[in-house]
């Protein structure tokens, strides 16, 4: 573990037990790591992206981004290291859609991050556990950052993969999206599917729950008002 601007970067996993109420201490991952994502598919682990300190240069060298791929297998208590994705970034987008897993936009560069530049993203790319590889799949309608370092703004309804809001920039003065975006895989192209959304201009998560997007509950009538103020 490593100090860095007054917080700790640590490889340490935890898992709760919700039987019995309590935390026990796991395998830790092989390296330090913020900022990443994680997801499930078929009773495994993965931890997707994020960066890393620099443990052998000096405290003014940046932080890497990750590109890793790490499965946890809790049967064994064991990690594995999977087939590396072809952007090293964090502040993107997960979901798993049809057991595979999507990983959409964020910041990032191409290949292993060695200082290259950095610049936001539009690219999806799709990981398949069963023969740990990745594919391309089709570039979102513009470059699109999570609202939050450690947290998703997609999740999957029925076999369709939705985005809700996020950032159209790395600045944080940038506009937030107020779009819900969807993915049909079969299909294999975006489709806005709502404009305007009430969502707070703020770095509230966006959550896709388990419901029909085309039939969202009406928002309270003071915040409509409210909204029509501005």
């Amino acid at each position: 573990m490593k100090i860095k601007n007054q917080y700790l970067i640590t490889n340490c996993v935890d898992k709760y037990c919700v039987e019995r109420d309590n935390w026990k201490r796991v395998s830790p991952l092989p390296l330090q790591l913020a900022c990443h994502a994680v997801v499930t598919v078929n009773n495994k682990l993965y931890v997707i992206g994020g960066w890393t300190p620099q443990m052998d240069l000096p405290d003014e060298e940046p932080d890497r981004l990750s590109n890793k791929l790490l499965q946890y297998d809790p049967s064994q208590d064991q990690w594995s290291v999977r087939a590396p994705m072809k952007y090293s970034k964090y502040r993107f987008s997960t979901a798993v859609v049809n057991s595979e897993i999507y990983v959409l936009g964020g910041i990032g560069c191409v290949g292993r991050d060695k200082g290259q530049v950095r610049k936001c993203l539009d690219v999806v790319e799709i990981y398949n556990p069963d023969g740990d590889f990745w594919r391309e799949g089709p570039p979102m309608p513009s470059p699109l950052l999570s609202l939050r370092t450690n947290s998703t703004n997609a999740g999957a309804v029925d076999g369709k993969l939705y985005v809700c809001g996020g950032f159209h920039g790395a600045d944080r003065h940038e506009v937030i999206s107020k779009e819900i975006l969807e993915l049909d895989p079969w299909e294999n192209q975006w489709n806005v599917v709502a404009i305007n959304v009430l969502m707070h201009d703020s770095y509230d998560v966006c959550l896709v729950a388990r419901m029909n997007p085309r039939d969202l509950i009406p928002p309270p009538s003071d915040l409509v008002e409210e909204g029509n103020e501005h």
